[in-house]
């Protein structure tokens, strides 16, 4: 007796000839998400390196101390549909002033980018009680697809100090950022396990990127020079 398959499973049965197929509800092969190898991952924490070198020479131009840390910067997210991109938050630390020399700081900031090959927008005007003065640039032979420097300036009469925040996103760079995500934290897990990233980060320190398999600890804030 030679059996057939129910109608339309025919076509199901070539597509999926790795699959024992026991009817149209039969069992189907899924992708399976592997952590990327050494070379991928090696090429990525290249990538990220030079990320977050290029975005250090903005903040040493700031500050050279420590700044704390809002998204560390290190985990890739999937962009362009193929591809992978990096975002990193940085704050100026609570009670650092300018001495009301801030907005010409922004100024003399935006020149210098744009001197070191930054592709810069004009310092935007806001309507009138919004003091914020924000540094805006690219430099994508950097892996810097967005910078922005955003600076509320503290009024000494007032008791307030200065605000700046620092937000970066990379360039989209090709590769799976969901094979490289659990390379760097390891397999998904219900309560992650802490990647030991500082809470304060100088823009001279050399920047984390390790595999789960090589990671060790890292100094705390209070361990580390500030």
């Amino acid at each position: 007796m030679t059996g057939r398959l129910p109608r339309g499973c025919a076509v199901t049965a070539i597509l999926l000839t790795a699959t024992l197929v026991t009817g149209c509800g039969g069992p189907q092969m899924s992708p399976v998400r592997t952590a990327a190898d050494d070379a991928e991952f090696a090429m990525a924490r290249d990538e990220n390196f030079i990320f977050k070198r290029t975005v250090a020479e903005v903040q040493e131009q700031i500050f050279t101390g420590g700044w704390s840390v809002g998204e560390y910067g290190d985990v890739p997210s999937a962009c362009g549909g193929d591809g992978y991109a990096f975002f990193m938050v940085r704050w100026l630390p609570d009670g650092f002033s300018f001495q009301e020399q801030g907005p010409q700081k922004m100024v003399e900031l935006h020149s210098w980018m744009a001197l070191h090959g930054w592709k810069m927008e004009p310092i935007p005007r806001y309507s009138e009680g919004i003091d914020n003065v924000v540094v805006m640039g690219s430099k994508r032979d950097g892996n810097v697809a967005r910078l922005d420097v955003d600076l509320l300036p503290g009024v000494a009469a007032d008791g307030t100090t200065d605000v700046l925040q620092l937000r970066a996103k990379s360039t989209c760079q090709p590769g799976a950022a969901t094979e490289i995500l659990e390379r760097l934290r390891g397999p998904f897990q219900a309560v992650p396990v802490d990647p030991g990233l500082p809470n304060l980060e100088s823009p001279r320190d050399t920047p984390l990127f390790e595999p789960f398999d090589q990671k060790t600890p890292h100094p705390r804030p209070a361990e580390s020079d500030q």
